[in-house]
């Protein structure tokens, strides 16, 4: 984990309940997040209203820090569970900006690499059929959750990842009972949430169809 420079550890913690909504679009940056556990999901609205996830974060991922370079979130950010941050005044950031550059640099380098998560989203996500993405997401979601070694993915709700995909939440809820009638995904039975082991060689299979 990234471990936060001397300037910053007077830093607070908080935590926010499922679906409470961590910051809104347009909102003025006056402080950036360090999420401790739980996951993040960041919201846009299409014209027509309706909303879509453009990015999830968890553990050690770092919330807002397009306000480095721009005066207001570009994003609705609201818990999936419940989450706890440690949460950054921007005067902080700018302190260390002088105070300490290398450390700086970290945070920005960290930025950078989660914009990869958003062409992931573009290639992933939004190409192809609906059940090889699905199976993209699921795929991403274990790997998010449980590291590049899992078999393991706890999924969240049918419309959430509707909302993620640019889809329909029966489409997505088809395809999901598909996966689990082949044993693409198996129902561990100790766990009262959705959790499931992963057949990878069936779920890339249909990832790469």
């Amino acid at each position: 984990m990234f471990e936060l420079p001397e300037v910053m550890t007077g830093c607070k913690r908080k935590v926010f309940s499922s679906k409470e909504i961590i910051y809104r679009e347009s909102d003025q940056v006056d402080k950036v997040f360090i999420i401790l556990n739980g996951m993040v999901k960041l919201l846009s609205y299409l014209p027509n209203g309706r909303a879509r996830i453009v990015g999830l974060h968890n553990r050690n991922h770092w919330l807002g820090l397009e306000g480095l370079v721009t005066r207001s979130y570009e994003h609705n950010a609201v818990a999936v569970d419940d989450v706890e941050v440690t949460y950054i005044p921007m005067n902080t950031l700018h302190l260390l900006e002088r105070e300490n550059p290398q450390q700086y640099c970290q945070i920005m380098k960290q930025g950078y690499k989660q914009l990869g998560q958003t062409d992931r989203w573009i290639s992933d996500f939004s190409t192809g059929g609906i059940k090889s993405r699905v199976a993209r997401l699921v795929e991403f979601l274990s790997r998010l959750e449980y590291g590049e070694s899992s078999h393991m993915v706890d999924l969240l709700t049918v419309h959430e990842m509707a909302d993620m995909l640019g889809v329909t939440p029966e489409s997505v809820s088809r395809i999901l009972a598909e996966f689990k009638r082949n044993n693409t995904l198996h129902k561990l039975a100790s766990y009262s949430y959705e959790k499931y082991a992963i057949d990878f060689q069936r779920l890339q299979h249909e990832a790469r169809q």
